[in-house]
């Protein structure tokens, strides 16, 4: 089957645990597994419609598919190289992540965003919905996230390397399903959990680099980090449980 797909949209240009992206000429397809949401398929689809209208920095969306039952996205073909392909080389990572944070902090400013989820109101659900935590741990994260403002920037809350691309003139930014309005603390905390997960020195310089930057606190960072830890868990592979686990406590 994945022969015909690769007939119908071009080679295979990515992978992951949810989908897997066809491109052929302008145009990629994200094909996502059987058994998918079908809600986070169109709610990505609105995301990434409502953030067309804002010039922001992502592929256009064209149109959404369902093919022998999996649902799919063709949007504009991403060009350009994974910015955390520099991380591999220690003389050009600190530049990386410079631009990286420069470019976030851009976007978290906008005020051009349209309407957008909230993301108290998902980190919320997340909680609630989560059956790796007990009713302990819930409660608490629940009391902590209830204290923390709500804000209003944007926020993608999984911006990190692997989701920008630059082609040499201008930066792309992919996976939009998570992208909601918040405060920019939580956005951070979510980089510097995906950041940690790949080296913890280079989640810390760019924390470093995010709050000199920005100005928000690292210690408001790691408030939210408790909570957006506590939708993780459980969420992702298990050799990562032991960072979440510290990160909760």
């Amino acid at each position: 089957m994945s022969g015909d797909f690769e007939e119908m949209f071009g080679p295979v240009v990515g992978s992951g645990s949810q989908a897997t992206v066809y491109a052929k000429g302008e145009c990629a397809v994200k094909l996502y597994r059987d058994g998918y949401p079908k809600r986070n398929v169109f709610s990505e689809a609105y995301i990434m419609a409502t953030l067309e209208l804002t010039n922001f920095p992502g592929p256009r969306i064209h149109e959404v598919l369902l093919i022998d039952g999996r649902y799919g996205l063709r949007m504009d073909r991403v060009k350009g190289k994974m910015m955390s392909e520099e991380f591999r080389d220690p003389a050009r990572c600190k530049v990386a992540l410079e631009a990286l944070v420069d470019l976030q902090y851009r976007l978290q400013k906008s005020d051009k965003r349209g309407w957008l989820p909230n993301l108290k109101e998902r980190f919320h659900n997340d909680l609630m919905l989560n059956d790796r935590l007990s009713a302990d741990r819930r409660k608490n994260l629940l009391g902590i996230l209830d204290e923390l403002p709500d804000g209003a920037a944007l926020c993608h809350c999984d911006f990190h390397g692997g989701n920008v691309f630059f082609d040499g003139a201008g930066f792309m930014v992919i996976d939009l399903l998570q992208v909601c309005r918040g405060d920019p603390a939580a956005d951070a905390a979510c980089s510097y959990a995906a950041y940690s997960f790949i080296d913890r020195e280079l989640a810390e310089y760019y924390l470093s680099l995010y709050c000199d930057k920005s100005g928000v606190s690292a210690s408001s960072v790691r408030q939210w980090l408790k909570v957006y830890a506590g939708t993780l868990l459980g969420q992702v592979p298990e050799q990562l449980t032991p960072i979440i686990e510290q990160f909760i406590s």
